[in-house]
């Protein structure tokens, strides 16, 4: 059993060893737990806090709408069932006194007036129905009963307005009204049949009617309420205005604000504030955020410290031990016991491979160093080689009498003198694939006034201006060859009968286009046609070598004769490659 046990603990080591397990295992038990209460909590309470006020401002609203709609509904019943009698005047205050009494003398002005605003009977206002609201009666017009907000002074008013029956018993039809005015305040304060609570309505609120212009007029005429700031009141307007429900709705840091239409007959702005319960929920969300925070951070750190044990410093060991390879080649892995077993894995392979990888390049480095020394003997065999071409053709041609079979014969000299020195070049740089032409022609071209001899190096002179750029050896090897015989051209037909001169041979580079120009400033190709035949051998091996470079040659004749090669060396290179 105990042998069980041992062995299941071992697997289960096993398993968390590796750093996939470890640090999928410290994170999720870490974050998640954390992450899933507090943002439950965190949810409710905000959903909670962010709508109560609201809710609470917009049940406000609705339930002045109930109670002012109720009321004036009341009031119309009332006065239209009174102008539908055909009462003279005591009979009519009759009505009105019973409706004052019924109403529990909540009207602060109702009265009959003739067409000319007068009044013709009205009920004695009391101190319970607010008093002294005579002025808002008004002039009434129309022949249908309507009910609005007026306001006068600081306060509104509900009046409602319905004409009486006309006249009978043979009198003229006189128009008269009825006229009920009470304060909006006490008409949406006072509890009503559609309340349930039966109490105040603005017991957690304060509320304003919004007149047409902006202004307010408070819904309570013993509240001191503070007016909301006037960006407030015109941001509403200005919302609900572009909504077709008409209410907006709008939270600052202490208050909620609530607007919207109230009975068909205006507008209010209910302001809400923060209840008690309503802050200790919001104390409470604080009090779970910073718990949920601190957990949090300690979970990180938790994550953090076990990141950096499992895998910040077992990688940080390896990369020190691969740059101390990469600086001296040998990779010595340095692994604690408490590296896991990914990190140990690598490196052991790694450092199969790195000893691998080091015996190959061993191998690579003798086998590049022997090709390197057989290429070097070959171009210095060809380079003796050719050298022993020359002087043969040298030793040759001296004993030919002859001067045209002479001549021949030293041109083919100085051929191989050409490629001799190109081969040396390549054997002293050490580069099979390339060769630097400026200091190659910088060589060539003495070389070439030695072979013509005394006389003509008495009488014309080289000048060579190439800069150092690197040929690849397939274009190297004809360019040489060009300048050989182009050179050699000049030499012997340019300057006939001791005629002094220059020759210039001059390489360039723009770009990737390469220009040789070799000119002189003797008789012209044209004039020296003539002497033995110059579109001999001569011409023919410069067009063949320039086909061979794939380049654009360019004969021109004026002051001397010049010839412009072009060619490019991408496409030498790759070819070559």
């Amino acid at each position: 059993m105990l042998r069980d046990l041992g062995a299941r603990l071992f697997q289960s080591r096993r398993v968390f060893d590796s750093v996939g397990a470890r640090m999928g295992g410290v994170i999720l038990g870490s974050v998640a737990p954390v992450s899933v209460l507090g943002g439950v909590l965190v949810w409710q309470d905000y959903v909670h806090l962010s709508e109560a006020s609201l809710r609470r401002g917009e049940a406000v609203r609705l339930t002045a709408d109930r109670r002012l709609r109720h009321d004036i509904d009341r009031t119309t019943a009332m006065l239209e069932t009174t102008g539908e009698f055909d009462a003279d005047g005591d009979r009519t205050m009759r009505f009105l006194s019973l409706a004052q009494s019924a109403s529990g003398m909540k009207y602060c002005f109702l009265a009959e007036l003739d067409q000319a605003g007068s009044v013709v009977n009205q009920v004695t206002s009391t101190v319970a129905s607010g008093g002294g609201c005579e002025g808002v009666g008004g002039r009434p017009t129309g022949d249908k009963t309507f009910a609005e907000v007026v306001t006068s002074g600081k306060r509104a008013y509900a009046r409602v307005v319905a004409p009486i029956a006309g006249g009978g018993g043979g009198f003229p039809t006189r128009v008269r009204f009825l006229v009920a005015v009470e304060p909006l305040d006490q008409a949406v304060s006072l509890a009503g049949p559609l309340d349930s609570t039966g109490g105040d309505v603005f017991a957690d609120a304060a509320a304003w009617y919004v007149a047409p212009g902006g202004e307010l007029s408070p819904l309570c005429a013993q509240c001191a309420w503070s007016r909301p700031p006037a960006g407030v009141v015109a941001s509403l307007t200005s919302e609900a205005q572009e909504t077709k429900s008409e209410t907006a709705s709008l939270i600052t840091t202490y208050s909620s604000y609530t607007y919207g239409p109230v009975a068909g007959v205006g507008a209010i702005l209910v302001a809400t504030t923060r209840l008690p319960r309503e802050a200790h929920s919001l104390w409470m969300l604080g009090l779970w955020i910073l718990t949920i925070f601190g957990l949090l951070v300690t979970g990180l750190i938790g994550v953090m410290v076990a990141a950096h044990r499992l895998v910040v410093s077992p990688l940080r060991q390896l990369t020190q031990d691969v740059k101390m390879w990469d600086q001296s080649g040998r990779f010595e892995p340095v692994n604690a016991r408490s590296t896991p077993v990914e990190f140990r894995t690598l490196s052991n392979v790694f450092r199969r491979a790195t000893g691998r990888l080091a015996r190959r390049e061993a191998e690579l480095e003798r086998s590049i160093a022997r090709q390197n020394l057989l290429i070097r003997e070959i171009h210095h065999r060809v380079k003796n080689n050719l050298q022993i071409v020359a002087s043969l053709l040298n030793l040759q041609g001296a004993r030919i009498r002859a001067a045209d079979m002479k001549e021949e014969f030293m041109l083919a000299r100085d051929r191989v003198r050409t490629l001799a020195t190109l081969h040396r070049h390549l054997y002293v740089e050490g580069e099979v694939e390339s060769l630097n032409m400026g200091r190659f022609l910088a060589e060539l071209g003495p070389q070439l006034m030695e072979a013509a001899g005394e006389e003509a190096r008495a009488f014309i002179t080289l000048q060579v201006e190439a800069s150092d750029i690197v040929f690849p050896s397939n274009l190297a090897t004809p360019m040489a060859l060009i300048v050989s015989e182009t050179v050699s051209n000049s030499l012997k037909y340019a300057f006939p009968d001791l005629r002094s001169g220059t020759i210039l041979i001059s390489l360039t580079q723009t770009g990737d286009e390469v220009i040789l120009v070799v000119a002189d400033d003797g008789i012209g190709l044209s004039a020296s046609q003539g002497i033995n035949d110059r579109e001999g051998i001569g011409l023919q091996l410069i067009r063949g070598f320039a086909r061979q470079m794939g380049a654009v040659l360019q004969i021109d004749e004026g002051a001397g004769t010049r010839y412009t090669v072009r060619t490019t060396l991408s496409a030498r290179r790759a070819e070559a490659g």
